[in-house]
């Protein structure tokens, strides 16, 4: 074999090496496994209490008072008349019962309440007091327990 023969079989030798080096490069496939573990979500808690006086066939409105313990923010869509309304014991004691007022059903309330914290909203016309409410209620202040619905928001 001549030197120049020599020299060009090595260099073809060299770039068929290459060639099979980028190709291999190109070709790697592989496979993994991970996990991921979700949180879990703790109910928020909300009170509210009517901001003007109540009688027998009147509307009021309620600041709602919601706090959010979650790592993550919420927004709050509406609550339902699952509510819980407790009367003081004084008028409790006299007569007046929890069923005399009544929260209204809101749909499309869309309050924000950011991760740890506690945000105030105020909902119009949201309780009322039955017609038939009984004289032992004047006078009475009733806190409200609700039961919202809302979704989780990105950050």
């Amino acid at each position: 074999m001549s030197q120049r023969t020599a020299v060009i079989t090595l260099v073809a030798v060299i770039v068929a090496g290459i060639a099979s080096v980028a190709w291999a490069a190109w070709s790697v496939t592989g496979t993994a496994t991970g996990t991921a573990k979700a949180g879990s979500v703790t109910a928020l808690q909300a009170k509210a209490a009517p901001q003007s006086d109540l009688y027998p066939g009147a509307k009021a409105t309620i600041v709602v008072s919601v706090t959010n313990p979650n790592d993550f923010a919420v927004e709050v869509q509406s609550f339902t008349s699952g509510a819980a309304v407790q009367v003081d014991a004084e008028h409790l004691a006299d007569g007046c019962t929890a069923s005399s007022v009544v929260v209204i059903d809101q749909n499309a309330l869309a309050q924000r309440v950011d991760a740890g914290d506690t945000e105030q909203f105020t909902v119009p016309d949201a309780v009322v007091m039955k017609k038939n409410a009984p004289e032992a209620c004047q006078g009475a202040s009733f806190e409200i327990t609700l039961a919202l619905a809302g979704v989780t928001l990105p950050d």
